[in-house]
């Protein structure tokens, strides 16, 4: 596939969000806030702000509609809500936890040498090795399986073996517009690039699917910023979560 223009790249990302929650690229690009109450959420407590360029899309419990709308009433107009506007107004005690996330995306051109050195093999992944996925994941902590999210029935997943047994794993899915990826590594064989070179064969089957590479992390994971980083991810947006008591 042809590299596309820088420009090109950035377009897209925009469009692609644009069309996730049905408003005009304008839209993006101005300040303001837009609050999208969603039935799946119902009863979930939670509030998720994604900042995509300039504006911030609230997806939420319609529960709390009204709440949102007053804080909003309250602040300057086309203020971008952010987090910290809720922490301020409603107390910390009124929030039961939260995270934040940041949002990379892959320009094909600058996709560094993702191989790994022998003796690991690089390959897709099929439904028959579904075991060697349950012993990854096995291996892992909970917490780690699921931040990770890597299956074997996504769109499209790659393993890094060492012998015949599954070391580190990537998989991707089709989300907002984009080839979603998580990622996922044996303990005993981190620090090895491994993850690298599972996440850069995926990237390189999205290049070549016409689709870009997304990589979400949480802010204070400093292993996934790394993993970012050394595959030379662009940093575009942030995002934040709130559970509420």
């Amino acid at each position: 596939m042809k590299p596309t223009s820088p420009e090109t790249f950035e377009n897209e990302i925009t469009q692609n969000w644009a069309s996730h929650f049905r408003c005009s690229v304008t839209a993006v690009q101005e300040n303001g806030t837009t609050l999208l109450p969603e039935d799946k959420y119902l009863g979930d407590k939670v509030v998720a702000l994604w900042y995509i360029g300039k504006h911030t899309f609230v997806q939420l419990d319609p529960s709390y509609i009204s709440q949102l709308e007053s804080v909003l009433d309250e602040l300057p107009k086309d203020t971008s809500l952010t987090g910290d506007d809720l922490r301020q107004r409603w107390g910390v005690a009124a929030i039961k936890s939260y995270d934040s996330g940041l949002i990379y995306y892959q320009y094909s051109p600058e996709l560094p040498d993702y191989m790994p050195v022998a003796p690991f093999v690089l390959r897709q992944l099929t439904l028959t090795d579904k075991e060697a996925m349950e012993d990854l994941h096995t291996a892992n902590t909970s917490a780690d399986v699921e931040e990770g999210f890597v299956e074997v029935t996504h769109e499209v997943a790659f393993g890094c073996f060492l012998n015949n047994q599954l070391v580190a794993a990537a998989s991707g899915y089709y989300r907002t517009g984009f080839m979603d990826i998580g990622v996922l590594s044996h303990p005993g064989f981190r620090q090895r690039g491994l993850s690298k070179a599972v996440v850069g064969m995926l990237c390189e089957w999205s290049i070549n699917h016409g689709v870009i590479a997304q990589y979400r992390c949480n802010v204070v994971n400093s292993s996934s910023r790394a993993l970012a980083r050394a595959l030379n991810f662009r940093l575009y947006f942030k995002s934040e979560g709130l559970w509420l008591n």
